[in-house]
């Protein structure tokens, strides 16, 4: 195996100091030309490469940035993912992209490893086991920089990007009892989410004011058990099963498809996402949408923000109701 080229390796393949390449390499000193081209004619020889870690731990800019979602194989991160590259890309940052498995505890082994990394910020969806942000704390006193997004802990201690989930489905209820929905049953990810509450609240204000109240509502955790679920809570009085997400509704779906229970007729079903599945599910899905691609990009641009000590201010993105086949 090849030796790595060192600065002292060009220095020497062209008898000047390693000061003047280091200088030249990292763009410091380009008043010679003719020097800085053989500099760099040399070094693309020797197959010299900047050794970015030494840089970033000199200079504490390493160019990296953290991610940490709960699973990555979610389309929803995803689409969030693409969001946030898009920005990186343009700002020459790379990502280090990391899943904590809705484990409080992988989280919290995350972010030693990251700080190992030398990130310069950390952008954190948080599992369901997270009750508090306090383990980020370290992170952040070493000058690091943390934004919150979509999961958050509303601790006023980091910047939250997220959906305006209460109106996404206060509105999305309204609709629906404008089209006869009287008898609702709320299905659920994980009760203790900061954002389920939230979408669980839209739908209870809605029903309140329309002289309504949940018939009942269920916890999946494991969107594969949604028949299960729904086997212990739905009955025929129910005219509306309203959704966490567009995974849970597709699940509510084909429990119905395969009941021989007609939907939208029998009963009507909305998500909550508008991800691609909508269109393909039978019959196609109503859903709120979350503008997912522009949610990772205005958090990376608020984290960028933060990082370059430029002004910054939490946001919340507004979202809308797409109208297909499963509601009336």
């Amino acid at each position: 195996m090849s030796k790595v080229a060192t600065i002292k390796d060009v220095a020497n393949a062209l008898g000047v100091s390693t000061s003047t390449v280091s200088r030249i390499l990292n763009g410091k000193n380009q008043s010679n030309t003719d020097l800085v081209e053989k500099v760099q004619a040399v070094a693309k020889e020797l197959n010299y490469q900047v050794n970015t870690v030494a840089r970033g731990l000199r200079t504490n800019k390493s160019g990296l940035i953290g991610i940490i979602v709960p699973d990555i194989s979610d389309d929803f991160f995803a689409s969030v993912f693409a969001g946030i590259e898009e920005v990186t890309e343009a700002e020459g940052y790379n990502l280090l992209i990391c899943q904590s498995n809705e484990r409080k505890d992988k989280e919290e082994q995350l972010v030693q490893q990251l700080i190992a990394c030398n990130v310069e910020g950390l952008m954190i969806s948080v599992t369901q086991e997270t009750d508090s942000v306090d383990f980020l704390d370290n992170f952040a006193s070493m000058g690091k920089k943390i934004v919150m997004f979509d999961r958050v802990i509303r601790q006023n201690t980091y910047p939250t990007i997220e959906t305006n989930d209460y109106d996404g489905t206060y509105n999305a209820g309204k609709h629906l009892i404008n089209n006869g929905s009287k008898n609702f049953l709320y299905l659920g990810l994980f009760e203790n989410l900061e954002n389920n509450r939230q979408r669980l609240q839209g739908y209870e204000d809605v029903l309140k004011e329309s002289g309504l109240k949940l018939a009942g509502k269920a916890y999946v955790e494991e969107v594969q058990n949604t028949s299960n679920i729904l086997d212990a809570n739905w009955n025929a009085s129910i005219d509306t099963v309203i959704c966490y997400n567009d995974m849970i509704a597709a699940e509510t779906l084909a429990y119905f498809n395969s009941k021989g229970i007609l939907v939208p007729e029998q009963v009507s079903v909305c998500g909550f996402d508008n991800r691609p599945l909508c269109r393909y599910t039978q019959p196609p899905l109503t859903s709120v949408v979350q503008p997912t691609k522009r949610l990772g990009a205005l958090t990376t641009h608020t984290l960028l923000g933060l990082i370059n000590e430029t002004d910054v201010n939490p946001m919340e993105l507004e979202n809308d109701l797409i109208l297909r086949k499963s509601t009336r």
